[in-house]
């Protein structure tokens, strides 16, 4: 019997979006000081939600690598503040990608939220209240 419950799934890739991003982030702030980076983003979860069922597989890294730029089948694309450029090309502005990971934070915590709420409701209508 298979179970599936839309909330859950929606959850669930709320927070695969999220930790995604974070990669993306966390990589721009590791380069802050890298001449000619560029800064990167991906796009909004309600932008590359879709309710046809898309799910994003991760691609295996070689043997030995650390995938630390898996970013889960999101897309990233150049994304800098405005007037971040230092005079060697980089366009990583730490208060700008700060800000980005507290929306991150948001995210993540708004995903924890719609789940555990969800598996609250399920646990009172079978009657397993906590």
């Amino acid at each position: 019997m298979k179970f599936s419950i839309g909330i859950l799934q929606m959850a669930g890739r709320l927070a695969d979006h999220a930790s995604a991003r974070q990669t993306v982030i966390a990589n721009n702030l590791a380069n802050a000081d890298t001449p000619g980076f560029k800064a990167r983003d991906i796009a909004s979860f309600a932008d590359t939600y879709t309710a046809s069922d898309r799910m994003f597989a991760p691609r295996p890294p070689r043997p030995g690598h650390i995938p630390f730029n898996d970013t889960g089948g999101y897309e990233s694309f150049e994304s800098s503040a405005f007037g971040a450029e230092d005079p060697n090309g980089n366009t990583v502005s730490l208060e700008d990608q700060m800000v980005r990971s507290a929306d991150i934070r948001m995210e993540h915590d708004l995903a924890l939220g719609i789940y555990g709420k969800s598996l609250d409701i399920l646990r009172a209508g079978m009657g397993r209240i906590r």
